[in-house]
């Protein structure tokens, strides 16, 4: 009896106790195996492995930072920054290899325009366009650059001219209805005098380089209305205002007829019989 008493009051060991206390074959025991607990173990070296990868990002490929990246240094390395365009100097360098080379010139009008450099971009487009009389598209090209330096050059005579009117001199002495006014005369104030003769010569400048760009867009468009086939309604419209800008009365009437020819339902086709009166009014007076 009491031997089997003994036996109750022991412990009963239960068969999960035994499981997780069982070790493999590779001395593991059975609860490192299971899924969750490898990965809480494993954890820290998953956040250490990600840290270094964040930080790499920062220097390869300049993330978060104003300094240089991985992706600078691939967009920089091809020369022309990636957008296919040639560089200027690259360009400049073939023209001066063959002067006559008609892609040379267009290479190196295109690297202006792209660079913004306006005045340099007409020249080469200039030489081109007598290298290929024939290639509407270089004229295109070289009538977009001309119209904008054009309106450049109006924005200049009208702060020019702003600053002639500002600059005008005033009389300097006494009233001139006093008698030693009148004696004198009206004497202009030397200093006031010179800054107008220069604000008046600025002015005169401007008009004059306005003009020159006015009359060499008028040939331009005369050159591309010649060319393009079939021919195009806008054309003979641009052609007539830049005529109207030279000055040019009959130049800029043909055009308009013209254009009223090709586009009667055009919307700018009753503006454009408005200008052929008005002009044809003007010729005649």
């Amino acid at each position: 009896m009491a031997r089997a008493a003994a036996k109750r009051r022991q412990p009963t060991q239960h068969h999960d106790d035994r499981r997780r206390r069982h070790k493999d074959s590779s001395g593991q025991r059975f609860e490192d195996t299971l899924f969750f607990n490898r990965l809480r173990k494993n954890a820290k070296w998953m956040f250490v492995f990600l840290a270094v990868v964040f930080a790499g990002g920062f220097v390869v490929f300049g993330v978060g930072s104003s300094g240089l990246g991985l992706g600078d240094i691939l967009n920089s390395s091809g020369g022309g920054g990636g957008s296919g365009q040639p560089s200027v100097g690259k360009a400049l360098e073939e023209t001066q290899k063959d002067p006559k080379s008609g892609k040379a010139w267009r290479d190196l009008a295109t690297a202006y325009d792209t660079k913004g450099e306006l005045d340099a971009a007409i020249s080469a487009w200039t030489t081109y366009t007598t290298l290929r009389p024939k290639d509407v598209s270089g004229y295109d090209a070289l009538a977009s650059d001309l119209q904008q330096q054009f309106a450049n050059q109006t924005n200049d005579a009208a702060l020019a001219q702003a600053e002639a009117q500002n600059a005008q001199p005033t009389n300097f002495g006494p009233p001139p209805t006093s008698p030693l006014g009148r004696a004198l005369g009206s004497v202009p104030d030397p200093i006031e005098q010179a800054a107008s003769t220069a604000a008046t010569q600025r002015l005169n400048a401007a008009l004059g380089a306005r003009q020159a760009t006015a009359q060499r867009l008028m040939e331009t468009y005369q050159r591309i209305v010649a060319l393009r086939t079939p021919p195009e309604p806008s054309d003979s419209f641009l052609l007539a205002q830049a005529a109207q800008n030279a000055g040019n009365a009959r130049v800029a009437i043909d055009a308009y007829k013209r254009f009223v020819q090709l586009a009667p339902d055009d919307p700018n086709a009753a503006y454009a019989k408005q200008q052929i009166k008005a002009l044809g009014s003007q010729s005649q007076g």
